[in-house]
This record gives C-alpha cells, sequence and structure tokens, in this order.
C-alpha cells in the first residue's frame, strides 16, 4: 500500500508541514506504509490554465514530472491551513490539476490546521467542492489540529490537549487504512468506467 500526502501551506517550513511529517512517521513507522509528500509550500505549482486539456502543453509536461507517484496511490491525505476561513489556495489549485484517474475511487482524509480555535471551515470547503470530478471518496472522520503551535512539536505528549490530538489523528489514521484496504476491492471490480463517465454530475 502506498500512500500520498499533500501539505497545502504557501508557506515554507509550515506548521501544516509539521503536521504531515507527524503523521508520516506514524505511518511509515507504526504500520509500515509506503508514503510520499507533496509539499506545496516547498514546491509550489503554477496557477492552472487551459493548457492542462492539451496532451503535449508544457503545463502539462511539468505536471506530469511534479505528479510522479501519484497515481499509484491507494489514498491520500490532504492538510489545509485555515487562510480567512477558507481552504488554502495552494490545495484548491492543486485539485484542479487532478484527473479521475489520479483520485477516482480512492479515500481521502483531512487534516485541517489552525492557529487558534478555528479549522471546520476548511473541511467543510474541501468536503462540498474537491470531489466532483476528481471522485475521491472522503471518509467521515477528519481531524483539526488547533492551537498547532503548542502541539506535535516533541516526541511525547506535553499536555491533555496534546494527548487528545495525537489520540485522535491515531485513531482517524487507522480508520482511514481500513478505508483504503476495501476500496481496492470497488477500483478491481471492473464496474468503474471513467471513459464513458469521467465527470460527476
Amino acid at each position: 500500500m502506498k500512500i500520498s500526502l499533500i501539505s497545502g501551506s504557501h508557506r515554507k517550513n509550515s506548521q501544516s508541514t509539521k503536521v504531515t511529517s507527524f503523521v508520516q512517521g506514524i505511518l511509515e513507522k507504526k504500520h509500515g506504509i509506503k508514503t510520499q509528500t507533496f509539499d506545496l509550500g516547498e514546491k509550489p505549482l503554477p496557477v492552472w490554465e487551459p493548457g492542462m486539456w492539451q496532451k503535449d502543453s508544457e503545463i502539462k509536461q511539468f505536471w506530469k514530472t511534479y505528479s510522479n507517484g501519484l497515481t499509484e496511490s491507494d489514498g491520500f491525505i490532504f492538510f489545509s491551513p485555515e487562510y480567512s476561513g477558507m481552504a488554502s489556495p495552494a490545495l484548491k489549485n492543486f485539485f484542479l490539476f487532478i484527473s479521475g484517474a489520479d483520485f477516482a475511487h480512492k479515500p481521502g482524509l483531512l487534516f485541517s490546521i489552525s492557529s487558534g480555535r478555528g479549522g471546520a471551515y476548511p473541511i467543510s470547503e474541501l468536503r462540498s467542492s474537491s470531489y466532483k470530478n476528481t471522485r475521491i471518496v472522503y471518509v467521515p472522520d477528519h481531524v483539526i489540529v488547533r492551537n498547532v503551535e503548542k502541539v506535535l512539536n516533541d516526541v511525547n505528549a506535553i499536555d491533555e490537549d496534546d494527548t487528545m490530538i495525537r489520540e485522535r489523528i491515531e485513531y482517524s489514521l487507522a480508520v482511514f487504512l481500513e478505508y483504503s484496504k476495501a476500496l481496492q476491492t470497488v477500483r478491481s471490480s471492473g464496474t468503474i468506467n471513467l471513459q464513458k463517465f469521467g465527470n460527476g454530475m
């Protein structure tokens, strides 16, 4: 099994990247999962443009190199900071590059990152607007990391809030991995027809 993690912050060395690295460590060390990380702050994507619809365009060739290994992933975990109550523009832009062949009928787990007590809005926004043509299947669980500067900084939890979010992350990852196994059966069933029904309604 292979899982891709997408850190959606625009910043280098961001708190979203910190959380991404924490989750990656659990997947690799505890579950033995192969992972791949796309950090949109360290390696930003250009703004999507219609050249992506052309087979040999410059932006299409760039995306093929940038996204190497993405299609082979069995599931995806997204980390979005909350910017003015919205999901990260870099992450929304990332979804525009995605085709059904990349994400279709694969599970997605959403993380929202907040420096305060917020964080709910990016979850709602991504659930409502990023699945239509990608066909990604968001699992019912998600994680909101609040007061992010104060948690997930040390090997061991330092207080009750840190302990609580670590337990929630462990649980949500375990659920997500079961969906990753289960949806492999759906994709291999022969039922999926992305050539005829390439876009959602």
